[in-house]
């Protein structure tokens, strides 16, 4: 087997079958590992399973150990690492964030070795981590994060500026009344960090009433700063919610014949009004006779219009459901998917946007709906 291969074999989003029996086998020894070394710590089961859970361990061990040479053998696939010597493209990968990891993720059987199942326990859970690169949520989160990084951390600075007014506050109101705990600044951290964090254990409270006053203003503040934080992060994750979509939705339309002569600004006007949806073989997208509201571009698959008359075969590139629209009327026929089908979606309110805003798409949409109207008979 090629690196290249190889290479596709390995990676999170392949469809093969070969490339999904692998993710399987991953998933459930990282599981199993993560199970052993749970197991471990408990005496009871460690008495009992002691063979079984030692033998489970190696496995496991075994299988990362062996995943790790193999994507090493098969970093020179990567088509990026084309333009470099294969032993280059292996050191590049082994010095990965991936690479460290997976590397990591080999060390719990030398410790067990070196040093004593305690330490391997430790050790073990690392390769929960193993499972980063098949969360794509998570490379979000990050990039969330690294984009609000200033915002972030001027609501951190904000915070920190709370938490030490709140402790000093509250040792100039509740030291003389509580010397044990509101004796310093230092010892009154302890209650300005419970309670602006809105925990409240309740082994430190005021007792004089301006006391209770502050605690009543930094459970608020606090309140505040952690929807600050939320709020932040909320609003990164929808735009990267949308330019995620919108980039994929881009793809979709770039690869669509009847979008290839209307020019990149056109492509991005028209990405940002359609939407994808997937099809199963045999699901119908549309019947005769219902309420129009929308039209679809066919991105791949394919899709059987029902007529009175015979059906008729659209594959991708070509679109249907803009009779309803232009007319006002019902559907005209029923749309069911003959193979598993990425159909782009463009509502009523955007088609009308869009061809006030595209003369050319519209005058193509008529064209080919004036068209089937004739067999069609409206």
């Amino acid at each position: 087997m090629g690196s290249e291969r190889l290479y596709r074999l390995l990676q999170p989003g392949e469809p093969g079958i070969g490339a999904r029996v692998f993710r399987g086998v991953h998933h459930a020894a990282v599981a199993a590992g993560v199970g052993i070394m749970l197991a471990d710590t408990v005496d009871a089961s460690r008495l009992a399973w002691a063979d079984a859970l030692d033998a489970g361990f190696w496995i496991v061990c075994s299988f990362f150990a062996a995943e790790y040479f193999v994507r090493l053998i098969a970093a020179p696939g990567n088509p990026n690492s084309l333009q470099r010597s294969p032993w280059r493209a292996r050191l590049d990968w082994a010095a990965s964030a991936g690479g460290v990891c997976d590397l990591v993720g080999v060390l719990p059987s030398a410790v067990e070795i070196v040093f004593s199942p305690d330490f391997a326990s430790l050790f073990g859970f690392v390769w929960v981590f193993k499972l980063v690169r098949y969360a794509p949520g998570l490379a979000s989160l990050g990039r969330v994060i690294s984009d609000a990084r200033q915002a972030l951390l001027s609501v951190l600075l904000g915070f920190c500026i709370v938490l030490l007014l709140s402790a000093s506050f509250a040792y100039l109101l509740e030291g003389s009344a509580q010397p044990e705990v509101f004796g310093s600044i230092p010892a009154a951290l302890w209650w300005a960090i419970v309670t602006l964090t809105t925990t409240g254990y309740g082994d430190v409270i005021p007792v004089t009433p301006l006391g209770r006053m502050l605690g009543g203003v930094v459970m608020i503040s606090g309140i505040m700063v952690f929807a600050l934080w939320a709020g932040i992060l909320a609003s990164g994750f929808a735009e990267e919610t949308r330019r995620r979509e919108f980039l994929r939705t881009w793809d979709l339309v770039s690869k669509v014949p009847f979008f290839h002569d209307i020019g990149a600004s056109t492509i991005a006007d028209v990405a940002r009004l359609l939407r994808p949806r997937e099809y199963p073989a045999g699901a119908a997208i549309v019947r005769r006779g219902e309420l129009g509201d929308c039209m679809y571009f066919i991105a791949s698959g394919e899709v059987e219009i029902r007529l009175s008359s015979d059906p008729v075969q659209l594959g991708a590139g070509q679109f249907f459901g803009e009779i309803a629209l232009l007319t006002g009327g019902p559907r005209t026929a029923t749309a069911v998917a003959t193979r598993p089908s990425t159909l782009l979606l463009l509502d009523v309110a955007d088609f009308r946007d869009l061809i006030g805003r595209q003369p050319d798409l519209a005058r193509i949409i008529r064209e080919e709906a004036e068209r089937r109207l004739v067999p069609a008979d409206g």
